[in-house]
């Protein structure tokens, strides 16, 4: 599904492009304006993936699960880290249900569906605690991808949240640190 939108934004640009090349407002022959080059395709299947990857793959696949945005608490945690600590490798999302909009863990569960699809590998079953009456207040599961691991994590509360950890694993075994939860 991803390759589709990737080819509809490219024949958009082209066709855009296209159409506005070889006049100029006057109508006369002129140098045509530069068409501006779709952006790139997420990196497929070589090499590590960058931070900048990795945080664009927690953001976007939570606006495309309708998750809040991320706490700029949370999200910034680690831009101060000091050089080989364990928090300079890793990179967090934090995002809060509100009243008008509750995180549930189907909500969780449209986040780590949207991690998938942008090739993060689940290794087992997510581990799901439930209360008295069946529904499920905590949710956990570790995915990997190319030198990363993550943590997603649902909590419920009046509002939910969702809690996604990133770690770079070569970072963490660089400066001989546990990735903790994320093991």
């Amino acid at each position: 599904m991803r390759s589709t939108k990737w080819a509809t934004v490219a024949v958009a640009v082209i066709a855009l492009g296209a159409a506005g090349c070889g006049a100029s407002d006057s109508g006369t022959e002129g140098a045509a304006a530069p068409v501006l080059a779709p952006p790139q395709p997420r990196p497929q299947g070589t090499g590590p993936l960058t931070k900048d990857v990795v945080r664009t793959d927690l953001d976007t696949s939570a606006a495309d699960a309708g998750v809040p945005a991320n706490a700029p608490e949370f999200g910034g945690m680690n831009e101060d880290a000091e050089a080989g600590s364990p928090r300079s490798c890793a990179l967090g999302f934090k995002g809060f249900g509100t009243k008008a909009a509750k995180v549930d863990v189907a909500r969780w569960e449209s986040v780590v569906g949207e991690l998938r699809e942008r090739d993060w590998q689940q290794a087992r079953e997510p581990d799901k605690r439930r209360g008295p009456d069946g529904v499920v207040y905590d949710a956990r599961v570790v995915l990997k991808q190319r030198g990363w691991t993550m943590v997603a994590e649902y909590l419920s509360s009046q509002v939910g949240v969702i809690t996604l950890l990133a770690y770079d694993d070569a970072c963490m075994k660089k400066i001989n640190a546990d990735a903790g939860q994320a093991g």
